[in-house]
């Protein structure tokens, strides 16, 4: 038995406008389920427009700490879920070498598990809202910092990969759409 997919017009999920950097945006192309895809800054702000029916549907990973917010939601329902893989996650930066120290590591939320397997010792870690970000975060500080990212996102911004930390993980998606079933109580 074929599982038919929901296609959406407008899926929005966490990306921006460089391309699909993000593993969000990657897999949003991989499926092809939807006619657009919008990139977001944050998945609170796609949900918003979820919600507000200027999209269709809102893809987010299983890692992502606050997904129970948006299963919680009255206002969003889970269309459908999937395992996906994503990119490589890796330790980058514009070293030559990987350094034993450094000031400051940016990463995602999503990946805050994977600082407790570093070798190298850092003053402080950052997080930002995408792989992406934390990219160009250390272009901006080439010195003083690295990141914890994808490889899609070292690749396109010319770092260097000093560790795969996770080769690609098996990954759950949720796709939200808006909540058509919601029953309005009245007091």
């Amino acid at each position: 038995m074929e599982i038919v997919k929901e296609k959406y017009a407008i899926l929005g999920t966490l990306g921006d406008d460089e391309g699909f950097l993000t593993c969000s945006m990657h897999i949003a192309k991989k499926l092809g389920n939807s006619e657009r895809i919008k990139p977001y800054p944050e998945f609170e702000a796609a949900a918003e427009d979820l919600r507000l029916g200027i999209i269709s549907c809102l893809l987010v990973p299983g890692a992502y700490p606050k997904l129970n917010s948006f299963i919680m939601d009255s206002e969003l329902a889970v269309s459908e879920s999937f395992v996906e893989k994503i990119p490589a996650l890796v330790l980058s930066g514009c070293h030559a070498v990987c350094p034993d120290q450094i000031d400051i590591i940016y990463h995602h939320p999503a990946t805050t598990y994977l600082l407790s397997e570093l070798d190298t010792t850092y003053r402080e870690s950052s997080t930002v809202s995408s792989n992406p970000e934390a990219c160009r975060k250390v272009m901006h500080n080439t010195e003083k910092s690295i990141a914890l990212t994808n490889q899609l996102c070292a690749d396109h911004y010319g770092l260097v990969t000093y560790k795969v930390l996770r080769e690609g993980i098996n990954m759950p998606w949720v796709c939200f759409t808006q909540n058509t079933q919601r029953v309005n109580t009245v007091i």
